[in-house]
């Protein structure tokens, strides 16, 4: 009788054991968020269980790889070169067949132990993070922003390159390999997953840069007349407004996703008030409030980042995101001018985690650290009190703990970051400045200034083309609108085509030497055979003209909708041999036909060509030669 049951059991466990290895886990995409410290590995999939993972190192040039066991790669291999992180270079490629193993191998800037490289699962996504590349204290992420949100904040920096995959022989096997898996043929619907060892190469385009969800929304409940919503990630809050007819209130989380469970979930917060989340976008979860009372909610961030709680100010006693009471350690107030505004940045340190929240009227900017305390109230006054903001308030609140409010104009815009362990907050209020200052500011920093402006292409050299729309004639479209803006403001121009003329990059480069400007700005329309590809670069070479770049793009993207596709370090003929510090400008592609025709349009030539304006301004504002 022993003998049978042991027998059933024995063929039970190697039954279970089939089961659990008869579907492999489908891998179908690969991500990365916004630090490059975590890779998300996504699978067609529900994970339940635990995911066994192999990791190990290999040589020359170092590298740290994963081997993901029972998974067969059902998107095209890839590699993957980080443009702005701690990773250089991450590959992800069928190892092996028999048994079905997905090789993902990362190539650090620095050394990384592979005791430091941490694997979960969440739902459909297998989640690799690099421990010891945790941000430092400096480090900080936007929880509540007003400005127009430029994708640099939240688009990878990923490019698909030609790669040949040489799996190395080398490996070091740090966790215990898994025993014999029982194989199971090939679905109709996967890939057929490359032979082991066998050199590949990869023969793709270029990939766009892919928008990453940071949060995700896994719960939400009410509590105690608030609706408090729960996720893993980082939160953060774009400007609230309010809707009418019924009176309500709308916060929306940008690059989150919202799981079923909670997507279009009513809640009742009281008779009259009601709650509701939804997914307002692909990128982005919109909770709205509908109540007489809207304009008294607001949210209030928890010490982790992992929640917010959504109340009205005066049902708030009670309450509570946290446990622990935070002193306020330092405070400091530096105050700029940049183009058109006054800029006051309030730094806050912090023992321990912070809860807090950010509310603001047409002219007034509410800040309240829940569980703060302070030995010295009048130090915090003092601080925040200076520089220009005087009429501000500060005090001390049993219930809430410190209450800062700042005066602001309705056309004033804040932005508050936070570092990741939640011990430091970074309050920026943007105040317009008035015409006077404006005219004073531009004055000082552009009068008597030298620029070349420098259209692409022109005369027998027509650019880039489509249909019937030509790089030329859209470069110099824009170039006079630039340079127009520029004397307005008193800088002495010079552009180096002022009508349809061909001139050669030799001679641009000459005249823009004999004049011995401040800066040189070429401008261009990009293009490409995919003609989905779209968005504004801007090119430097020399290091001198890396600030010239920063201030100039920024400027650009914060006006506009299209893609970010960043800075890059290039070698163009102009801005490599101009003395200048020298920029060249990509606004867009003329072979994707809404940007094309965005750029035909009058009313975005002068958008773009102030905002071009602006960055100089900025650039010379802050850095440039006096």
């Amino acid at each position: 009788m022993i003998k049978t049951f042991l027998k059933i059991l024995l063929i039970f466990v190697c039954m279970s054991f089939q089961l659990v290895f008869a579907n492999p886990i489908r891998v179908n995409d690969i991500t990365f968020d916004s630090s490059d410290s975590v890779i998300f590995i996504g699978t067609s999939n529900t994970i339940n269980g635990e995911v066994q993972v192999k990791k190990g190192v290999l040589s020359n040039p170092d590298r740290i790889f994963l081997d993901i066991q029972n998974a067969v790669l059902t998107r095209k291999q890839g590699s993957f070169e980080i443009k702005n992180g701690k990773l250089s270079n991450v590959r992800i490629s069928q190892f092996s067949n028999d048994p079905y193993v997905v090789r993902v191998v990362m190539t650090c800037t620095a050394k990384l132990h592979p005791q430091n490289v941490k694997v979960l699962s969440l739902g459909g996504n297998i989640i690799v993070k690099l421990e010891n590349y945790k941000p430092t204290q400096d480090y900080l992420t936007p929880v509540y922003r007003e400005e127009k949100t430029s994708a640099y904040d939240y688009f990878e920096k990923v490019r698909v390159s030609e790669e040949i995959f040489q799996p190395s022989m080398t490996q070091i096997v740090l966790m215990p390999a898994m025993p014999p898996s029982v194989k199971t043929p090939m679905t109709s619907q996967l890939q057929p997953a490359v032979p082991q060892n066998e050199p590949v190469r990869i023969n793709q385009p270029l990939k766009e840069s892919k928008l990453l969800s940071r949060f995700f929304v896994s719960n939400a409940y009410t509590k105690q007349n608030a609706l408090l919503v729960a996720g893993t990630g980082i939160v953060n809050l774009e400007k609230v407004f309010y809707l009418s007819n019924p009176t309500r209130v709308v916060f929306d989380i940008p690059n989150s996703v919202s799981a079923a469970a909670v997507r279009n979930k009513t809640f009742a917060l009281s008779p009259t008030e009601t709650a509701k989340i939804g997914q307002f976008s692909a990128t982005k979860t919109r909770i709205v409030i509908t109540s007489p009372e809207a304009k008294k909610y607001q949210a209030i961030y928890s010490n982790d980042l992992q929640n917010i709680l959504i109340a009205r100010s005066d049902k708030l006693q009670g309450v509570k995101l946290y446990s622990n009471t935070s002193k306020v350690l330092t405070v400091t107030n530096k105050s700029t001018k940049e183009y058109k505004n006054n800029v006051n940045k309030l730094t806050f340190d912090f023992s321990e985690p912070i809860v807090h929240s950010i509310k603001r009227t047409d002219n007034a900017l509410e800040f309240k650290l829940y569980n703060a305390t302070t030995n010295s109230l009048n130090m915090i006054a003092e601080k925040v009190k200076s520089n220009g903001l005087t009429n501000a308030t500060v005090k001390q609140n049993g219930t809430t703990g410190i209450e800062i409010t700042i005066p602001i104009q309705e056309s004033s815009t804040i932005d508050c970051l936070e570092n990741l362990n939640a011990t430091r907050l970074v309050l920026t209020v943007k105040n317009p400045v008035t015409q006077t200052q404006q005219q004073q500011t531009t004055q000082k920093h552009v009068d008597k200034k030298v620029v070349v402006i420098d259209p692409g292409h022109g005369g027998s050299d027509p650019g880039a083309t489509r249909a019937n729309d030509q790089e030329k004639k859209l470069t110099i479209d824009i170039a006079h609108r630039v340079v127009k803006k520029l004397k307005d403001h008193g800088a002495v121009v010079y552009i180096t085509r002022d009508d349809d003329t061909f001139v050669s990059l030799a001679d641009r480069v000459d005249f823009s030497n004999n004049k011995n400007p401040d800066l040189f700005v070429s401008i261009h329309i990009n293009a490409c055979e995919q003609e989905s590809v779209h968005g504004v670069e801007t090119h430097y070479y020399k290091d001198d003209s890396l600030d010239l770049a920063k201030y100039v793009h920024k400027s650009i993207m914060a006006s506009s909708t299209q893609p970010n596709r960043g800075v890059f370090k290039s070698r163009f003929y102009v801005i490599r041999h101009t003395t200048a510090p020298a920029i060249l400008l990509e606004l867009g592609f003329i072979s994707n036909e809404a940007e094309r025709e965005m750029l035909k349009d009058a009313h975005y030539q002068e958008k773009v060509a102030e905002s071009i304006t602006e960055g100089i301004i900025n650039y010379l504002n802050n850095t440039g030669k006096k």
